[in-house]
């Protein structure tokens, strides 16, 4: 085997060791930065999304509180998701077709580009584990065992993202239309595993403002609106995925599956999860990462290739990663300092050389720091070693700091706040309107220009008629059809 597929080994060899390199070179984000500070305030869930990644982090940081390390766990996933795939397909095709759609996979730029460690990779992981143990559930004599497992994975999955969900709905069409009466009993001990997970988040929600539900379902699609260009780029998004010459060997090959059963499995899923994005992408832009979770069985399509064809298809998907990989070097080796006169420069500052900020910072001795964003919060959180919570901010993301700090500490007392714009004239009078006294001043750091307002003698019931009161509308408002639960927003500022 390793003599028949020197080539496309070497060449997948070659696309993840610069990924390695990639993943180190790449700052930290504040998405990355964000994630990390769930992990450091452990919680049975978590205002954005249900909690698994943060709980994988803080099992990770038991080894090491290193982001890099961190980020090894996103690196092994795609492989194992691969492997996933070559083991799902193994079941109804021979071995060389499914180990060239696996290699097709890891030669991709979309495993390339997953270095970050983000809910959606638990996600895909927990995911494609719970559908391998539900196709073994039905293609095995141990049918009890696997349908737990795979409970267990899918379980675990909608405990990362709610996107879990959409592939439940296609996993339930498959069984139903592919196996029948037999997927009676296997569906029902998945289902009944899955169900606890959902009590779990559940539970939370209830207990916890409905954060997960009020985000997910209101908050983000408040100001949505019909969107074109939202739609085109979804398609544009798919093509990139399977690339364009994927697309075409799809075509030519009329998408003719050699096995029944994974083209009932690819069918179901896609059809159910692309169909719904479909929808949400005309009101709403649809990231990359939003599809993540539904690129194995975008792969799982290219069964249907021969192994001539695949392996040309392996060729061309390392030719574009190989694209992918100087363009993303180039980017991460040039020095930052050449780009100076851009208006986004101290931004990117930020993530590049974020020491040098928080040696600023430290300079000036400020007891209590906050930034006006959340990302930046959880940046200089992460590299500055200490607690820096949001504040003034009435933005959708971000609002765990709404549970983690309590504003009314705050009366009459000296704080700093920190951001890497210049404060206009709305924030002015906001903040002259929550403080006694307030100062602003430039904190210069290697040629970029940060922010800092000092307020003293800050007025809780100011800022709670000026600030709270939006938030609270905005995010802790409950619609008529949840019930009443336990909410600390609304037991802490308004009992």
């Amino acid at each position: 085997m390793t003599h028949n597929y020197n080539k496309e080994i070497r060449a997948v060899v070659l696309i993840v060791a610069f990924k390695l390199l990639i993943l180190l070179l790449l700052p930290l984000t504040g998405d990355e930065a964000y994630f990390i500070s769930w992990a450091r305030h452990l919680m049975p869930g978590y205002y954005d999304h249900p909690p698994m990644v943060g709980w994988l982090i803080y099992l990770m940081s038991f080894v090491s509180d290193n982001y890099l390390f961190y980020r090894l766990f996103s690196f092994a996933t795609m492989l194992a998701v691969a492997y996933i795939l070559y083991r799902m397909l193994t079941l109804h095709v021979s071995k060389e077709i499914a180990l060239l759609s696996a290699l097709a996979l890891l030669a991709s730029p979309v495993d390339l580009l997953v270095v970050m460690i983000t809910n959606d990779i638990p996600l895909l992981l927990f995911g494609s584990l719970g559908t391998l143990f539900l196709l073994y559930s039905f293609e095995t004599k141990q049918w009890l065992r696997y349908s737990v497992l795979s409970g267990i994975f899918l379980g675990l999955a909608f405990l990362s993202k709610y996107f879990a969900v959409f592939l439940m709905l296609g996993l339930l069409l498959f069984v139903g239309y592919t196996y029948r009466k037999r997927a009676l009993k296997n569906s029902a001990v998945i289902l009944m595993v899955v169900l606890l997970f959902v009590a779990q988040n559940l539970y939370f929600n209830y207990h916890n403002c409905w954060n997960n539900i009020l985000f997910n379902f209101l908050s983000r699609t408040a100001q949505s609106h019909f969107q074109f260009k939202s739609v085109i780029l979804y398609f544009i998004i798919l093509i990139y995925l399977v690339t364009p010459w994927g697309l075409y060997y799809l075509i030519q090959a009329r998408f003719s599956m050699p096995s029944v059963t994974l083209r009932n499995l690819s069918i179901a899923v896609l059809s159910v999860a692309l169909g719904i994005f479909f929808i949400v992408s005309l009101k709403k832009s649809i990231g990359l990462h939003w599809l993540l979770l539904f690129i194995p069985y975008l792969f799982m399509l290219f069964s249907s290739l021969s192994p001539e064809t695949l392996r040309t298809l392996i060729r061309y998907n390392a030719r574009f990663s190989y694209l992918h990989i100087t363009l993303l070097l180039i980017i991460l080796m040039v020095p930052i300092s050449l780009f100076k006169e851009h208006k986004k420069y101290g931004a990117a500052l930020l993530f590049v050389h974020p020491q040098s900020i928080c040696k600023a910072l430290d300079a000036h001795n400020i007891s209590r720091l906050f930034a006006y964003g959340y990302s930046t919060a959880a940046l200089l959180s992460y590299h500055c070693n200490r607690d820096i919570h949001m504040l003034y901010n009435t933005n959708k993301y971000g609002r765990l700091d709404d549970k983690l700090f309590d504003i009314t500490t705050l009366q009459n007392q000296t704080f700093a706040l920190f951001d890497k714009r210049a404060f206009n004239t709305r924030d002015t009078a906001l903040f002259t309107s929550t403080c006694n006294r307030i100062t602003i001043e430039e904190l210069p750091v290697e040629g970029a220009t940060y922010h800092l307002l000092t307020c003293e003698g800050f007025d809780y019931d100011a800022y709670k008629t000026t600030v709270l009161n939006t938030i609270k509308e905005k995010f802790y408002t409950l619609p008529s059809w949840l019930p009443r639960g336990d909410c600390y927003f609304l037991q802490r500022y308004y009992p």
